[in-house]
């Protein structure tokens, strides 16, 4: 599991959110047939197998004493902490529409105003499409957050595709018969010339 954690954390073993999404699976499967247990993996126990983000909540506080005093994963606590917390986000935004800040500063085990200045940061480094709403105090998912499953979303651009395409092609025929209105009116035109 240390192994897992080392490459996770790693700064060239960062990769894009398909590559994180298939490492993750490969731990859980990995979990699943493994006797050992530690924070860390009753962590990703808690919020991809049960999405238990309270016991999440719990064991990321204890992950964060677990690593500071490991000898190996000391130096990464810091990462871990930042990789867990969007990870944390990431799942429980994927379930809510708008967050309270106080509930989201919990889930992430950061006081409220820590918690306001890393998603103003996530905001500004363009890994979230949110805005912060300060009068409510709440967090709400931007409108480019595509809420609707992969397959809702192919069959809604497959949709507008043969929208486009029928569209096209009613354009290119009305073209094309333009063209030879004009080239029939040219020929008469030249016939009636002669």
């Amino acid at each position: 599991c240390k192994r897992r954690v080392a490459k996770s954390t790693s700064k060239d073993g960062r990769s894009s959110g398909a590559e994180a999404r298939k490492l993750m699976k490969d731990l859980v499967r990995l979990m699943n047939n493994c006797e050992y247990s530690d924070p860390i993996v009753e962590f990703v126990d808690c919020l991809c197998v049960k999405f238990d983000f309270e016991g999440a909540q719990t064991k990321l506080a204890e992950c964060e004493n677990l690593l500071k005093t490991d000898f190996f994963l000391c130096k990464r606590t810091a990462l871990f902490m930042e990789e867990a917390r969007v990870f944390v986000f990431e799942n429980y935004c994927r379930i809510h529409d708008k967050v309270d800040l106080s509930v989201l500063a919990t889930k992430l085990a950061m006081d409220q105003e820590a918690a306001e200045h890393w998603i103003v940061d996530l905001i500004r480094n363009a890994l979230l499409d949110a805005k912060i709403d300060s009068e409510k105090g709440c967090v709400v998912m931007g409108p480019g957050a595509d809420s609707r499953s992969v397959y809702e979303q192919v069959m809604g651009k497959t949709r507008d595709l043969n929208l486009r395409s029928a569209s096209l092609a009613q354009n290119l025929k009305n073209f094309v018969a333009d063209v030879k209105k004009q080239t029939a009116k040219r020929e008469r035109a030249a016939m009636e010339e002669e």
